[in-house]
C-alpha cells in the first residue's frame, strides 16, 4: 500500500551582483506580504523573484520518494529600491557620457524600453512584469 503527501510552498529567490550573472540565493518563505520578503533580503540583493512549488512524497513499504514541481509561474523581478528609467531618459541624462555608451547600446539593440540602476548600482533590464519596491 502507498502514501501520498502534498506540500504546498513558495521561495524567493534573491539575486546579487555578480562576475558574469546574478549571483542566486533561495530560501523558502511563508508569507506573500512583499515588504516582508524584501526584509529577508541578503545585505548585497537587488532583487528577488517567487516561484510557487508543489512537493508530493508517496511512500512504498516505509521508503520515500519525492517528487518536486513548479506551481505556479515565476513572477517579475521584485526592485528593492533604485531608479528605474526609459530609453528616452536614459539617453537624455547620459547620452554624452562615454562611459554609457555601452549600456545604452545594449538597451536600445535588446529592445529594453526601461532599464533600473538598482540599489546597489548594477543596471537591469526593467520587464513588463517588475515592480519597484521601497527600498528594504
Amino acid at each position: 500500500m502507498s502514501e501520498v503527501k502534498t506540500r504546498r510552498y513558495t521561495t524567493a529567490t534573491f539575486l546579487s551582483p555578480g562576475w558574469f550573472f546574478p549571483e542566486e540565493t533561495e530560501r523558502e518563505v511563508d508569507t506573500t506580504d512583499l515588504q516582508a520578503i524584501a526584509k529577508l533580503a541578503p545585505k548585497g540583493a537587488f532583487c528577488f523573484i517567487l516561484q510557487g512549488w508543489v512537493e508530493k512524497t508517496t511512500t512504498v513499504n516505509r521508503e520515500d520518494f519525492k517528487k518536486t514541481e513548479r506551481d505556479a509561474d515565476v513572477t517579475g523581478r521584485f526592485y528593492l529600491g533604485g531608479t528605474v528609467y526609459t530609453l528616452t531618459q536614459l539617453k537624455a541624462k547620459f547620452g554624452n557620457d562615454p562611459d554609457k555608451r555601452i549600456l545604452l547600446s545594449n538597451a536600445e539593440g535588446n529592445g529594453y524600453g526601461k532599464m533600473i540602476q538598482c540599489r546597489t548600482g548594477n543596471w537591469q533590464p526593467f520587464e513588463k512584469n517588475d515592480q519597484l519596491l521601497d527600498a528594504a
